[in-house]
């Protein structure tokens, strides 16, 4: 068994010379003792002189230091520029057919409705186009201007929508030719016929259904007159020539187009 005995001394502190004195003498006058010099020259070891000592038991393992503090972060690493664009796969397989879906309100009977006044507005339309025929005494074209005859009496704004409805306005002569051939149709029947012209907007002032003033008049003698003050309206005598009237009167009636 070994004892070691390890004396630092401080050469520099005299009281420290002293305890190594000691030491050094109490281990000179101990038996089978070897003082040996420590390389550092500061040092001395005491070793017991003697068979090698055994091994010592393994000391216990030390304590874990405390935790160092965290290093400083990293470089931040640079991205690298995108890869180029992969080729097109393959088309994938066809997914599976949906569940059906729920049946839509059918347009049917709405459908079939319309058809029927379709059908409904076809019918009067050509009911209406044959009446218009059929009251139609004769045509009179001139200047790519068509007149038509109606052979029924109605009042002047009768008269009007009639025109009207069937795309034309009521017949305004605005030249001698016009006028005679308006009158030519007029000598067919013995009723005199509304003309589209009336003052109902300036009195004495006679204009066009769309109030645009005329030039051309072909007034009798002594008309208009504006009888009972109550006469707006325009009519066609016998002769061609012209009479104010009562536009409530009841009057065939030339429609152009």
């Amino acid at each position: 068994m070994e004892l070691h005995f390890q004396t630092s001394c401080n050469w520099n502190m005299s009281i420290m010379k002293v305890l190594c004195l000691l030491l050094l003498h109490v281990a000179l006058v101990t038996p089978g003792t070897q003082i040996c010099k420590d390389p550092d020259e500061n040092a001395y070891s005491i070793i017991t002189c003697g068979a090698p000592g055994k091994n010592g038991l393994p000391g216990l393992n030390g304590s874990n230091g405390a935790k160092g503090e965290p290093g400083p972060p990293g470089l931040q690493g640079i991205a690298g520029p995108p890869g180029a664009k992969g080729d097109r796969g393959a088309n994938g397989e066809p997914g599976p057919q949906g569940p059906k879906g729920e049946r839509g309100d059918s347009m049917g009977p709405a459908i079939e409705s319309l058809k029927l006044q379709i059908t409904s507005m076809d019918s009067r339309l050509r009911d209406l186009q044959a009446n218009f025929e059929k009251q139609a005494k004769d045509i009179a074209r001139i200047r790519k201007k068509n007149y038509i005859l109606n052979s029924i009496a109605v009042t002047y704004d009768e008269a009007k929508a009639t025109c009207a409805r069937n795309g034309g306005q009521l017949a305004v002569p605005r030249t001698p030719e016009e006028n005679q051939a308006v009158f030519s149709l007029r000598r067919t029947v013995n009723m005199h016929t509304f003309l589209g012209l009336n003052d109902l907007q300036y009195e004495g002032n006679f204009r066009d259904q769309s109030g645009q003033a005329i030039t051309y008049f072909n007034w009798y003698p002594g008309e208009p007159n504006d009888l009972n003050n109550n006469e707006d309206c325009v009519e066609m005598w016998d002769d061609g020539r012209w009479n104010d009237e009562n536009c409530a009167s009841r009057r065939f009636f030339i429609c152009e187009f």
